[in-house]
């Protein structure tokens, strides 16, 4: 066996997971704006291939995740992981990025809670995302991180 096929091999079982959590954000964004187009649960159950009740809970999850209604640093990680996007255009779009930072709650700069920002997506990557890559980004982010603290 080839290197090169070892490498695909290896790419392609990388995917799988990135994949179906695509998948499943994608399904969320079908289903919320199907319902906010006005379908009803018994319309877009079928299609979805689950039960009416499976719909309520769909739709429950999409209204509390904020990465449903816009694209996050970790929907560009999945993306770059299933192919989707070349690594150029993963980092560039990362290096680009508005991110926040996560601190203690801008009302409550006292309280033992932590509130995650956007940067927390970089930082909890793992393996969709290199070492060198997240140096670089690390680097590319330093003053605005310094920024946030301030």
């Amino acid at each position: 066996m080839s290197v090169a096929f070892e490498k695909d091999i290896e790419r392609n079982l990388r995917a799988i997971s990135p994949r179906a959590e695509l998948a499943q954000l994608e399904k969320l964004r079908a289903v919320l704006a199907a319902a906010e187009a006005g379908w009803k649960h018994r319309q877009i159950a079928p299609r979805v291939g689950v039960t009416q009740p499976e719909i309520s809970r769909l739709l429950k999850a999409a209204r509390l995740r904020a990465d449903v209604r816009e694209r996050t640093p970790r929907e560009v990680l999945l993306r770059y992981a299933v192919g989707e996007i070349d690594h150029e255009q993963m980092m560039d779009e990362l290096e680009h990025w508005d991110y926040t930072f996560g601190g203690p709650p801008a009302d409550d700069p006292a309280a033992d809670v932590y509130v995650r920002g956007t940067w927390d997506q970089i930082e909890r990557a793992g393996d969709l995302l290199s070492d060198d890559d997240y140096q670089r980004l690390f680097e590319v982010t330093a003053a605005r991180r310094a920024a946030s603290r301030h």
